[in-house]
């Protein structure tokens, strides 16, 4: 069975709509003698159920994708002894004791078009938010990489901004990136090319 997401109520308020909810909606149904079947696994990742140990998570091929992509720059990726929102830190140098080379990655992963931003992880100095867009099907998938500042400005100039989300609950997630949301990420598009000259940018 795969570990629990790492996702605290903030984050969960913030990408579902939970205004229409019922409470006790099926009740009567299950003392009629309605079961729950759990599942072992994503159903949004696999439409069959395999073992834990056969199928490869959205996260682990979202990984596999991100560190292949950046290695092949020729940039040293460095995982962190204590998480603390960070996933990696990227070096620009081959020498990762070079601190004032580094930067501190949240790598976020999906299956769809998933943008998402937090208002917490703006705590972070020199963040790279980096996306991997349909991570279950390496061939198809994209990478991008944005400053939390280059992804707020984008937050603050479409209606996410204004949403209660944002606002009250600290975070906003867009599970399908329309048309112009792609063409604002476009620049921010990554190739193992391009890794060098986002870096020397920020």
């Amino acid at each position: 069975m795969k570990s629990p997401i790492d996702m605290n109520e903030t984050e969960i308020r913030a990408r579902f709509d939970f205004s229409r909810a019922t409470r006790g909606r099926f009740a009567a149904r299950y003392q009629n003698g309605h079961t729950v079947i759990l599942l072992d696994h994503d159903p949004d990742e696999e439409k069959t159920i395999l073992p834990a140990d056969v199928v490869e998570t959205t996260r682990q091929s979202g990984i596999r994708i991100f560190e292949s992509q950046v290695r092949e720059a020729g940039l040293r990726l460095v995982e962190p002894s204590k998480k603390n929102g960070i996933d990696y830190f990227i070096y620009s140098e081959t020498q990762a004791d070079e601190e004032s080379a580094s930067f501190p990655v949240k790598l976020k992963t999906s299956i769809h078009e998933v943008f998402s931003l937090y208002k917490k992880e703006s705590r972070i100095p020199r963040l790279l938010v980096a996306y991997v867009w349909h991570a279950k099907e390496p061939k198809d998938s994209e990478v991008y990489a944005l400053t939390y500042d280059e992804a707020l400005e984008i937050v603050k100039s479409k209606p996410y901004f204004t949403s209660k989300a944002w606002i009250d609950e600290g975070g906003y997630s867009v599970t399908h990136a329309g048309t112009e949301l792609k063409k604002m990420l476009k620049e921010y598009q990554m190739t193992p090319e391009k890794w060098r000259q986002r870096l020397q940018s920020i």
